[in-house]
């Protein structure tokens, strides 16, 4: 029998992309760490698999290039969309005999089953409307359910399946692509049983009236010129059209917290009780399951856009996160000395690359602008004796240096230099051996996220409750055991 199932890997993103064509296998390969190198990732093409129209897969072979967009005739540049396999493993047990790894048609023989015997389905759900108004009828969801030996691609289209029909936010007989997904027909070359996720290209929809709002609008702002051809289909009568941001009408537990519900991304007209303009995209969060007979296997998936930027690698990567939910206990345990620098160095790496990949001054000046940032700015003036880790860096309107009067971009050269010099482990040693309370003052503490902005690492990042983001406890005790560690063996004071 077949004892176990599982889908590797359990958790995958996709990124949306317009172009027909999918992005090709890569991955990240050494840092260009050559004296006069960038100290960054580079990349490096892996083979890839296709799926034709029929199912039937095909290896790519590794090019010497990585093409990440394409270009129309008429000029227009598309990306091309990340779209992941789910691949079905499983453990059997015959007469005793146990055995694990892919699950293919020769397995399924040993049970009498064939592909037609195996049941996929894929649940989708974007539940961003319905996390502000907590009224079922603007919840949009897809599921689809397919027999393992359909191997034709099958698109996703989401409807708002729940709450009062004369209320839902997709009226009934109308939907939204949300992507496509193709299972494989196994081959003596490629025998194992895969599904393929298609994101949808992210595109936006409107309420059929979005037009008639913003003309009658007092205030309509940059919406005044706005407008999505042929997508004005939502229900103008649903609750979120209608929501007005500030005002309480779902639980107060939920709107106050800004990890659910982050502000400024949501498209309002202006004002403090800004109302939504009732906008809905295409993106999903969802739920891969396989079933043969009782036993199933589940994964997830997650659609994002695209990687503007895929050899800048996030200081705090979503492997980051899973690791400090269920594994602080290697760091704790201690780790050999050259394991935990490399993994010091990894961390240094990727604030270089994070930092050369945005715009620190326009970040400093959104943060500027903030509702609490003029009382920010007179605690931090206010105070003299305040240590300078523990203030926002002055805009070139203020009181400021000279450099920040003289250069177009003071701040983000600044940290270039600077995080450039701390991809060397062998100059943080040194500044460590100078200050020894260095990374304590300058790495912003797991729970002081909610603290002011300020120029602790990472200083002009948000995270997801709104704000300053910080590095996970399992990447802050990885960083003050390697300074004990060097504490330890008499390296630093």
């Amino acid at each position: 029998m077949i004892e176990e199932l599982w889908i590797y890997p359990p958790l995958a993103s996709a990124r949306m992309g317009s172009s027909p064509t999918p992005c090709g296998n890569f991955t990240w390969g050494p840092s260009d760490t050559s004296p006069g190198g960038t100290g960054k990732t580079t990349l490096v093409p892996l083979e890839s698999l296709e799926l034709d129209a029929d199912g039937q897969t095909r290896a790519v072979r590794a090019g010497d290039e990585l093409i990440f967009k394409d270009r129309d005739a008429d000029g227009t540049w598309r990306f091309r969309p990340v779209c992941p396999y789910f691949e079905l493993h499983g453990r059997w047990n015959v007469a005793g005999d146990v055995e694990e790894g892919p699950i293919t048609p020769a397995v399924l023989a040993k049970f009498d089953l064939t592909t037609a015997d195996v049941r996929w389905t894929i649940k989708l759900a974007n539940l961003k409307a319905y996390q502000f108004t907590l009224d079922d009828a603007d919840r949009v969801e897809c599921m689809l359910e397919l027999q393992g030996d359909t191997t034709a691609r099958v698109a996703l289209e989401a409807i708002s399946p729940s709450g009062e029909p004369p209320r839902r936010l997709i009226p009934g007989g109308l939907s939204i692509p949300v992507g496509s997904v193709q299972l494989s027909k196994p081959t003596a070359e490629f025998p194992e049983l895969r599904m393929r996720f298609h994101p949808p290209t992210g595109l936006v929809y409107g309420p059929s009236d979005l037009l008639e709002r913003i003309a009658a609008h007092p205030q309509p702002g940059e919406w005044r010129a706005f407008d999505l051809p042929d997508r004005l289909i939502l229900n103008p009568d649903a609750a979120w059209p209608n929501y007005v941001f500030g005002e309480l009408l779902g639980s107060p537990a939920i709107l106050d917290d800004f990890r659910k519900t982050p502000r400024g991304i949501h498209a309002t007209f202006p004002g403090v009780r800004s109302q939504s303009l009732g906008l809905v995209d295409e993106v999903t969060d969802g739920i891969i399951i396989c079933k043969i007979g009782d036993v199933q296997g589940r994964a997830r998936v997650a659609v994002g856009p695209p990687d503007f930027a895929p050899d800048r690698r996030h200081p705090v990567s979503m492997q980051d996160g899973l690791a400090d939910r269920v594994d602080r206990a290697t760091i704790r345990a201690g780790l050999p000395m050259d394991e935990l620098e490399e993994l010091v160095r990894d961390i240094f790496e990727r604030a270089l690359e994070t930092s050369d990949a945005m715009n620190k001054d326009t970040e400093l000046d959104r943060l500027h602008g903030g509702r609490d940032a003029q009382e920010r700015l007179r605690r931090a003036n206010g105070d003299r004796d305040q240590p300078a880790v523990a203030t926002i860096w002055p805009t070139r309107d203020e009181v400021a240096s000279t450099a920040h009067r003289a250069d177009a971009l003071p701040v983000s050269f600044a940290g270039r230099r600077k995080h450039k010099r701390y991809v060397a482990v062998e100059y943080l040693r040194d500044r460590l051996r100078e200050d020894p309370a260095l990374l304590e003052k300058w790495i912003r503490r797991p729970r002081d996220g909610f603290q002011d902005f300020d120029r602790r690492m990472p200083p002009l990042m948000r995270g997801s409750h709104g704000g300053p983001m910080n590095v996970t406890q399992r990447q802050y005790e990885m960083l003050t055991a390697w300074v004990a560690a060097l504490r330890t063996e008499g390296l630093i004071g």
